[in-house]
């Protein structure tokens, strides 16, 4: 059985995460349509076809701020290039593709073999962006699909099971991303705030795992929910507590299906002026080494 290295990279919300759990049927990725969700980058594996596929899941590098945290998520995106067999590179359509050709220039100088997907196809039915999109990252052709609506997924498969066929594995058996349970249980308790929470909210907040327990036929979990104000503390919470327990039974839902066992959890909602440079946090959460 081979062991093939997929690694998808792009921009923020093309898809990612999405794409990541259709391939491979778990929902362990953060998702949602805001901007820069996910912030760390994860491996997930999968048996397909006589193979075993290790997807590697990277943050959005389209981010403007200069702080620790944004740093790391732009280094994270393009530092696992050299350590692929192959690369997705996703993209959707858009009015340029500035960001894709850096990346492409780093990919060719690499010699990965790579593919680009242009998801989210279903919003552009008339093609208008399909000539702009091959004549700025001078390419043949691309793979158009959607996610969402499972519009030519059979056709990326097949354009995968080409390649993969072709493929040997590097003889690099180290692990090139350091993914733990840790970093995602904190990913999938801060999936249930970015999707319940409003304007800069969910990019000044962060989950720190605090206590992690396995027993019998459950988890104990208890998290610290990190923001950067007293204000967002009070929205977090909510009137009345409302929105922490709303939070609360969400992230208990996703743990539960991503573990397999009852989850007991409890959060608390902690102030850290500017966390996002505080290099101690940001070791613990995992966001950089």
């Amino acid at each position: 059985m081979k062991i093939i290295k997929l690694l998808v990279l792009g921009k923020s919300n093309v898809g990612k995460s999405s794409l990541i759990n259709y391939l491979s049927k778990n929902h362990s990725a953060l998702v949602s349509n805001k901007l820069h969700a996910t912030r760390i980058a994860s491996s997930y594996e999968f048996e397909y076809k006589n193979n075993r596929i290790k997807i590697i899941d990277t943050p959005g590098a389209s981010i403007t701020d200069n702080n620790l945290l944004s740093q790391a998520m732009k280094s994270s995106s393009t530092k696992y290039i050299t350590s692929a067999d192959i690369i997705i590179l996703l993209t959707q359509p858009q009015n340029n593709y500035n960001y894709e050709m850096k990346i492409i220039d780093q990919i060719r100088e690499s010699g990965i073999k790579f593919i680009v997907v242009v998801n989210k196809i279903d919003l552009d039915l008339n093609k208008k962006f399909e000539d702009k999109l091959l004549s700025s990252l001078a390419l043949n052709q691309a793979m158009y699909i959607s996610v969402t609506e499972s519009i030519n997924i059979e056709g990326l498969y097949k354009l995968l099971d080409e390649n993969i066929d072709k493929i040997v594995p590097s003889e690099n058996t180290e692990d090139i991303v350091l993914s733990t349970s840790q970093s995602n249980i904190q990913e999938l308790i801060r999936e249930a705030i970015v999707n319940r929470t409003n304007e800069e909210l969910p990019y000044e907040s962060a989950v720190l795992l605090k206590f992690f327990k396995e027993q019998k036929n459950s988890f104990i979990i208890k998290a610290d929910i990190i923001v950067s104000k007293e204000n967002h503390k009070k929205i977090i919470i909510g009137k009345k507590g409302s929105m922490i327990k709303n939070i609360g039974i969400k992230s208990r839902e996703t743990l539960e299906g991503y573990l397999g066992k009852k989850i007991h959890l409890s959060l608390f909602v902690i102030v850290k002026d500017n966390w996002k440079n505080n290099t101690s946090i940001l070791k613990e959460m995992g966001y950089i080494e």
